[in-house]
């Protein structure tokens, strides 16, 4: 076996060239003279509304677009003043169209007399296409050069004009928002568009004191409040609600049954690294209770609401965490013992908004921990508009601490047959930077209680799947002193947990490396060929079980990472000297970015605010030869945003590429030039006013030789040569710096 290398590439940093130039209207797109019109009263319509309900100053506007529309493709001109048309966002959703047929549906935030000038310029356009071009606007007739068009007959300037019949072309409707439906819950989380109304002054208004809602954690914009005062919210003002969400869950219970395993035996812990886990509480009388500093964070009023299996849950999983191989010897991964942090932070019933002040305070005081572990979860499905609470503010926990959650991917006990329909997971098993694991059967194949993703219709969750166990193949945990069976989507997070820790403690590698290690290993060279087969189910594939397969590759493979940092529009490398056989090259390739970007649940299905692309491929004397065939960045070539996010998984923060099931595999590629391969990084930002942030990426890159040969130590010389620094992961090395690393030195 080849080991893993980290080599430290040079990159250049490149600013954005590409002019802006004028619009044109789309050939695939028209502005009919029927549709405009439309519009206009639409606009008068929901005007007059917002004239009879004066609780916000401005309008609150749904602009119905006619596909997944990108940043680019948005309205420009029709509520653009001093500032962009796009800086007024407050929310984007989808229509309820089946998946693959969504469009967008983004809520702007605008001034009245904007909504009376964009009516008179609409009325301009309207005129020019009735009376100039026949009733429809089109490409042939609005775009060609030869076009006489008079705009001198018209108040509004030509640019601007032209700008409103192509703002037009992508519109369908506008209309009041409508963005929530009412809940039947006990307890229920609200979160309000973003204005300029204060929310305590909404309340006033509508006759709710201060004792009947909750400012939630994550921000002004967000309340906790009973079912009574939702509805008071719900029958008054809908309209100014973007989302809605249950505030109170029952944990999932554990099914557990007797077990033949005998309690093993255990040493006492030296220097081994510490995992946080955020669970229910600790039986502290348990064999391993030596590994497990435990901190309960219960107030007096839930300490009366304690039972006995209110240790169960958590105890279990930081048996996993401790000694998992011990009990479980088949699903020994060679990653050791680990301590384990545990915070019981609930009896059985979850708060959301509870929940989570707690997780900021545990993570911000416990800033050595770098790995958590999260096997709590809700039972009701998550939306396919909004980011959950619980999940967008663990996302912004990660942004901002530098650490990794492995979140469990919940589970539906009541899903018996594997004909059944799978249920949406839960929150926060939505969380897009954490590691959402799922379950599956000894033989790979999802378990009974599975539920499944994809994450606001798009993004790849749960991210990969492990052995956590079925109903007639349980799992050993210790829970409450005794051996027990268990199965769920809770025991197998844990074992993920240990893995990342191990990469990331044990093995120096950053989180994003980490991340993108065990989503690589778990996709391998199938997952393109396994195209729809349970993705949304399993994720990327499951992650193998020794530890050494995913820091080590076959001797016909060549396994690098590289980490960097996107501060400029493109970061390249253009020099990655991949061994070639005279004129060609024999290799094939796969490649996983992961990073870690601000995110935004006020924007709805718009959550990632930054988006990087991956290409990587032999560079050519055009660039680089993509082996995703990404051109999303390439001059003269055009994708939609639907094509943009199917295939290249525009926005998502993991991207997976590979070329190996595309071709012969025993074929060889034309070698350009010097037989350099290249890497090339692009940053986008959903705002225009977003400051560019240095934002770190990781990459992990395998090589296949399609004859088989054996190239690693050319690809180390040819590195080496060019001044890059390339070192060989061997595990015993690592772990021995680690233990000194670790060794406390007394000074005489």
């Amino acid at each position: 076996m080849n080991n893993l290398l980290n080599v430290k590439l040079s990159f250049n940093h490149e600013p954005n060239r590409s002019g802006g130039g004028a619009r044109n209207l789309n050939k695939s797109r028209t502005t009919k003279l029927e549709t405009i019109s439309n519009l206009i009263e639409d606009l008068r319509r929901v005007k007059d509304f917002f004239n009879k309900n004066k609780f916000i100053e401005n309008v609150l506007i749904d602009a119905y677009y006619n596909d997944i529309i990108a940043k680019s493709g948005r309205i420009q001109e029709l509520f653009k003043t001093s500032r962009e048309c796009n800086d007024y966002i407050v929310g984007a959703r989808f229509t309820s169209s089946p998946i693959g047929n969504e469009k967008h549906i983004i809520t702007y935030y605008v001034a009245r007399d904007t909504i009376d000038k964009t009516i008179e310029e609409m009325e301009d356009a309207r005129d020019l296409i009735e009376f100039q071009l026949g009733g429809e606007a089109t490409s042939s007739n609005f775009d060609s050069s030869d076009a006489t068009i008079d705009y001198l007959k018209y108040k509004t300037p030509r640019s601007k004009l032209r700008d409103v019949v192509i703002d037009c072309s992508v519109l369908e409707k506008f209309d009041v928002p409508n963005a929530v439906s009412y809940l039947e819950k006990d307890q229920i989380i609200v979160t309000f568009f973003k204005t300029e109304a204060r929310l305590d002054d909404l309340l006033y208004k509508l006759g709710i004191t201060r004792e009947k809602y909750l400012f939630s954690y994550a921000g002004e914009n967000t309340l906790s409040v009973t079912r009574e005062t939702y509805k008071i919210l719900f029958d008054n003002v809908p309209y100014l609600m973007s989302m809605a969400m249950s505030d109170i869950a029952d944990l999932l219970p554990t099914e557990t049954n007797e077990t033949e395993c005998e309690t093993p035996q255990i040493p006492s812990p030296h220097q081994e690294p510490t995992i946080g886990v955020i669970d229910t509480l600790f039986n502290e009388k348990v064999y391993f209770h030596e590994w497990v500093d435990y901190r309960e964070t219960l107030d007096e009023a839930e300490k009366y609401l304690i039972k006995d299996e209110s240790y169960s849950h958590g105890t279990s999983v930081s048996s996993i965490i401790v000694d998992g191989p011990s009990l479980n010897p088949s699903l020994d991964d060679g990653c050791g013992r680990f301590r384990v942090r545990h915070f019981g932070v609930s009896f059985g019933t979850i708060s959301p908004t509870r929940l989570i002040k707690k997780i900021e305070k545990i993570v911000t005081e416990n800033s050595d921990i770098h790995v958590w572990n999260l096997s709590l979860g809700t039972n009701e499905e998550v939306s396919k508009n909004f980011i959950s609470f619980d999940a967008a503010v663990l996302d912004e926990i990660q942004r901002k601490k530098n650490v990794i959650f492995i979140v469990a991917g919940t589970n539906d006990i009541n899903r018996v047959n594997e004909t059944d329909p799978y249920k949406k997971v839960g929150s926060p098993a939505d969380s897009l930077n954490s590691i959402v694991v799922n379950s599956v059967k000894r033989d790979g194949r999802p378990c009974s209680y599975s539920r499944n993703g994809k994450v606001l219709s798009f993004f790849n969750k749960p991210d990969v799947s492990y052995y956590g166990g079925d109903f007639d193949e349980r799992i050993n945990v210790c829970s409450n002193h005794e051996i027990e069976g268990v199965c769920g989507t809770s025991f197998a997070a844990p074992w993920i947990a240990r893995k990342a820790c191990y990469l990331i403690d044990k093995l120096g590698f950053s989180r994003e490396l980490a991340k993108a290690l065990i989503i690589d290993s778990a996709a391998g060279w199938n997952y393109a060929k396994n195209s729809g087969i349970n993705r949304n189910v399993v994720g990327y594939g499951v992650v193998p079980k020794r530890i050494e397969e995913i820091v080590e590759a076959d001797n016909s493979e060549i396994k690098f990472v590289v980490q960097g940092s996107s501060n400029t529009y493109i970061t390249t490398n253009y020099s990655i000297p991949v061994p070639k056989d005279e004129d060609k090259t024999n290799y094939v390739a796969r490649a996983t970015l992961c990073y870690f970007p601000e995110c935004n649940r006020l924007q709805g299905v718009d959550y990632t605010q930054r988006e990087l692309s991956i290409r990587f491929g032999r560079v050519t004397d055009k660039g680089i030869k993509d082996i995703n065939e990404n051109t999303q960045e390439e001059e003269g070539f055009y994708n939609s945003e639907r094509k943009a996010r199917n295939d290249f998984r525009k926005w998502e923060n993991v991207k997976f590429i590979s070329n190996l099931l595309k071709v012969d595999k025993t074929r060889s590629f034309k070698s350009y030039g010097d037989g350099l391969w290249g890497l090339a990084i692009t940053s986008k930002e959903r705002r225009n006013e977003a400051k560019k942030e240095d934002l770190n990426f990781g990459v992990v890159i395998t090589l296949r030789h399609t004859k088989g040969k054996n190239r690693i130590n050319d690809f180390k010389h040819a590195c080496l040569l060019r001044g890059y620094i390339v070192n060989e992961v061997k595990i015993d090395n690592q772990i021995n710096i680690y233990e000194q690393a670790q060794t406390d030195i007394k000074f005489e």
